[in-house]
């Protein structure tokens, strides 16, 4: 009787600790879920869009953006702050920086993830002035 005892204790015993494990993976995975999204780096700075191009110019870089859904979002966005064609306006966007496939001209592609703000503020402070 002590022998079916102790090996039902064992056994519910290691019963429980399947669950425990399951339960620490599950929270883990989700911490790291998080972190890979807020690893997405925020970019600051003007933005262009034509029929075949996007570009995003910053004091120290200049980005080929990928013409998707949202790239093609926000040209239409910026385009109510443009007095011309070919003004760029400032905006805040979230992306992955990748290198560009091309041999030539910009190294560097951004893949937007988030449309963040326009920066509107600094449009109308230079046309005041």
């Amino acid at each position: 009787m002590k022998k079916v005892l102790f090996i039902f204790l064992v056994l519910f015993t290691i019963a429980s600790c399947k669950d425990d494990t399951a339960k620490a993976v599950q929270e883990n995975n989700t911490v790291e879920e998080e972190t890979e999204q807020d690893t997405v780096p925020t970019v600051s700075g003007k933005f262009i869009f034509t029929e075949k191009d996007a570009i995003l110019r910053g004091d120290d870089f200049i980005y080929n953006v990928e013409i998707d859904s949202l790239s093609r979002n926000l040209g239409k966005q910026v385009e109510a702050y443009k007095t011309d064609d070919f003004e760029m306006v400032p905006v805040k966007v979230k992306g992955k920086i990748k290198q560009s496939p091309r041999q030539t001209g910009i190294k560097k592609n951004i893949e937007l993830r988030e449309i963040v703000a326009i920066l509107t503020d600094s449009i109308r402070n230079k046309r005041q002035e």
